[in-house]
């Protein structure tokens, strides 16, 4: 298995991982009856860490919109270069680092660890594209 192949899998794990951590503290903190509502109404008593779970889901989503067709498309093509390879390496690295470190509440070092995924968005498409 490729590392690009690999970060597809890893980044679906991550996404689970914290859409599971989310229901479980839904769960926890709003009670079983909220779990299986509408969610027509704000989730009750969800505090700081409740919502700090919801933006890192967020923020995995919108990296995942644009970071994961471009693995795909790399895996598909059959593109791994040192520019896909480091790609790849970097989302995944510094996605699972900033998981951790958003639910913790800590800012600076939040940005820090997220910005490398950001750069390598484009860095794997100028890999598709040479490759």
């Amino acid at each position: 298995m490729t590392i690009e192949a690999l970060s597809i899998l890893i980044y679906a794990m991550l996404l689970f991982a914290v859409v599971v951590t989310q229901a479980t503290y839904a769960g926890i903190t709003a009670g079983n009856a909220f779990g299986f509502s509408n969610r027509d109404e704000p989730q009750p008593r969800m505090g700081p860490f409740g919502r700090r779970v919801d933006k890192t889901l967020a923020n995995l989503k919108e990296g995942a919109i644009i970071y994961l067709p471009l693995a795909v498309m790399a895996v598909a093509l059959d593109v791994s270069n040192i520019w896909t390879v480091v790609a790849a390496f970097t989302t995944i690295i510094s996605r699972v680092l900033y998981v951790p470190i958003f639910f913790a509440g800590i800012p600076v070092l939040r940005t820090v660890i997220w910005a490398p995924s950001f750069v390598a968005m484009p860095v794997m498409a100028w890999g598709i594209l040479v490759g």
